[in-house]
C-alpha cells in the first residue's frame, strides 16, 4: 500500500471523518503522501478537531497503520480506499463515502446491487418473502445486499446462498468479527461466493450506533432498495432514507395494516415507495420492463407431477389467499380426507406451508 493509502486507512480509523476531509485537505493544499509523511507537525495546523488530533497522533505513534495491514494480510482481507479502482462507485459518490472499506470473501462482484432489509424480529411471512427475493436476485446474476444481522438480512443471504448465488453483508463491525452469535455458518458460506464489507477496523465490536451508521453504505452501494418489513423505528427506515436522500428507488412490501411490525414499510408505500406486490413484476423492472400492477393475477404454478386435487388446491391458493381446510374442501368440492392427503404432498413438496393454526397458503415459489 502506497502512502496515500496509509493516510486514507489512517484517517477512516478515527470514524468521525468520511470523504469531506478530503475537500477540507485540498483547500488546504496538503496532499495524502504529505499528510502520512509530515504527520503532527502538519496536522497541527490542519482545520480538524482536537480530539480527532489526538486520535491520529495515537495511531501512528503506535504504529496502528502498518500492524493493520499486516494483519490484513495474514487473514485474506483486502483493504479497498476511496481512491482505488476497486471501490464501489455508487458509494464513492456519496458526499459522505468511507474512506476505507475492509473487504472479507470475493471482490470485486459482477452485475447490479439491489438492497434488501427488514427488522430483525420479522414475522414468517416476511422471512419467506426476503428469502425468495435473495434467491431469485442471485439466479437473475443480481446482488442482493443486505446488514448481517438477524431476521429479514439473514433471509436474504440465505436465499442467494441457497441459489449459488453471491451476495453482500454491510457490516456494523469488523468484518473479522461475528455478529449476531449464531451467523458463523452464514458469514463462512457468504465468503465462498460474496462479500463480508465494513468501514471499521478489525477487531470493532458491536456497538448500537454503528449500526444505524452502516446502514447509509446499504443505501448506496445498492441501485434500488426494497423494505420487506419494518416498523416505523428501525434500522430498515433509516436505510430507506438515506436512500431516498440519494434518489435511490425505492419499492416496500405491503404488510396487515394492523401489525406495527408493518407500519414502517407501509408507510413508505404511502410515502411513495413503489408496492412490491408480486416479486416477478420486481424482477421484471430490473430488466427495463414495464410495470403492470394491474394484470390478470393468474398465476404459473408448476404441476408437474401433482394430481388433479393437488393441482386444484394449489391453483386456488395461489389464486385466492390463505385458506382453511373447511374452505379447500368446500371450495374444491373434495372430501376433508382429500384435501388432507393432498396437502400433505404439496407440503412435502415445498409447494404450500401451514401460515396459521388450521390455515395454508401457497408458497411463494408456486407464485412468482
Amino acid at each position: 500500500m502506497k502512502r496515500e493509502g496509509f493516510a486514507l486507512l489512517l484517517l477512516n480509523a478515527c470514524e468521525s471523518l468520511d470523504k469531506r476531509i478530503l475537500d477540507i485537505l485540498k483547500n488546504e493544499e496538503v496532499g495524502l503522501d504529505r499528510f502520512w509523511e509530515e504527520g503532527p507537525d502538519l496536522w497541527k495546523k490542519l482545520p480538524i478537531t482536537d480530539n480527532v488530533r489526538t486520535r491520529l497522533i495515537q495511531l501512528k505513534n503506535d504504529g496502528w497503520v502498518e500492524a493493520e495491514c499486516e494483519r490484513c494480510g495474514l487473514l485474506g482481507i483486502k483493504v479497498v480506499t476511496i481512491l482505488d479502482d476497486l471501490y464501489p462507485e455508487r458509494l464513492r459518490e456519496a458526499p459522505w463515502a468511507p474512506l476505507s472499506l475492509y473487504v472479507k470473501g470475493q471482490w470485486p462482484l459482477c452485475g447490479s446491487f439491489v438492497g434488501v432489509v427488514g427488522t430483525r424480529r420479522c414475522s414468517s411471512y416476511a422471512f419467506r418473502v426476503a428469502h425468495s427475493l435473495g434467491a431469485k436476485l442471485a439466479r437473475s446474476g443480481v446482488v442482493p445486499v443486505s446488514g448481517g444481522a438477524k431476521g429479514i438480512d439473514g433471509a436474504v443471504h440465505s436465499g442467494a446462498i441457497d441459489s449459488n448465488g453471491p451476495t453482500v453483508a454491510i457490516l456494523g463491525t469488523g468484518v473479522d468479527k461475528v455478529y449476531p452469535r449464531g451467523h458463523e455458518r452464514l458469514f463462512d458460506n457468504i465468503t465462498r461466493e460474496g462479500t463480508l464489507l465494513s468501514e471499521y477496523p478489525l477487531g470493532t465490536g458491536a456497538s448500537n450506533w454503528r449500526f444505524p451508521k452502516r446502514n447509509r453504505i446499504i443505501s448506496a452501494i445498492s441501485e434500488k432498495l426494497v423494505v420487506v418489513e419494518a416498523p416505523l423505528k428501525s434500522g430498515a427506515m433509516i436505510t430507506a432514507r438515506y436512500a431516498m436522500e440519494l434518489g435511490r428507488e425505492v419499492w416496500a412490501v405491503p404488510g396487515r395494516i394492523d401489525e406495527n411490525v408493518a407500519r414502517g414499510s407501509n408507510g413508505l408505500i404511502y410515502d411513495g415507495a413503489y408496492p412490491l406486490v408480486e416479486i416477478k413484476y420486481f424482477m421484471d423492472s430490473l430488466s427495463g420492463g414495464q410495470l403492470d400492477f394491474f394484470s390478470d393475477g393468474n398465476f404459473d404454478v408448476n404441476t408437474t407431477g401433482m394430481s388433479d386435487d393437488q393441482v386444484r388446491i394449489l391453483s386456488l391458493l395461489s389464486e385466492k389467499g390463505e385458506r382453511t381446510v373447511d374452505n379447500i374442501v368446500s371450495e374444491c368440492k373434495m372430501s376433508a380426507a382429500e384435501v388432507l392427503n393432498s396437502l400433505g404432498l404439496l407440503l412435502a413438496r415445498g409447494d404450500v406451508y401451514p401460515s396459521g393454526p388450521g390455515r395454508w397458503s401457497a408458497s411463494l415459489k408456486s407464485k412468482s
